[in-house]
């Protein structure tokens, strides 16, 4: 039994579920695919890879081909670390991306290597029970709890 899960739908109906944590608490990193053939039948996959960091209560998010995986627990009254509060999966490629040059920027918002803030736009994504929207290229993160504790 997984808790805690996100999944995010790519525009061509892909869904992907970020597994949360499981009947014992211990945060998952893995992730699953639900494709569909040409014939129309549906099966889950596991994703490439492993995520960077296990988590539960965060947010995913498609942009284009790539899952924007944001923010979580890691139990304990622990956040998600800042180096790794991002992770992006590249769908296409079949790669978790490095993100360790990807920042959110306090002041658009968005993800970008040249974005002005340092720690204090790694500290935006830093959070659990949020939400988190796309609208074209830009992601949105809404609510939850901040902070280095829960």
């Amino acid at each position: 039994m997984t808790r805690y899960a996100s999944a995010s739908a790519r525009s061509d109906g892909l869904l992907l579920l970020c597994r949360g944590r499981d009947a014992n608490s211990v945060p998952l990193a893995s992730a699953y695919g639900l494709a569909k053939h040409r014939e129309g039948r549906r099966e889950w996959a596991i994703a490439p890879g492993v995520s960077p960091s296990p988590r539960y209560q965060h947010a995913a998010v498609f942009v284009n081909a790539r899952l924007h995986v944001s923010g979580g627990a890691l139990g304990g009254g622990r956040m998600v670390e800042d180096s790794s509060s991002v992770a992006v999966l590249d769908t296409a490629a079949g790669v978790w991306c490095d993100t360790k040059s990807v920042v959110t920027s306090p002041r658009t918002g968005r993800y970008s290597a040249d974005a002005a803030g340092g720690d204090a736009a790694v500290e935006l994504t830093r959070r659990c029970r949020h939400a988190a929207a796309a609208v074209g290229d830009l992601i949105f993160i809404y609510g939850g709890l901040r902070g280095g504790k829960i």
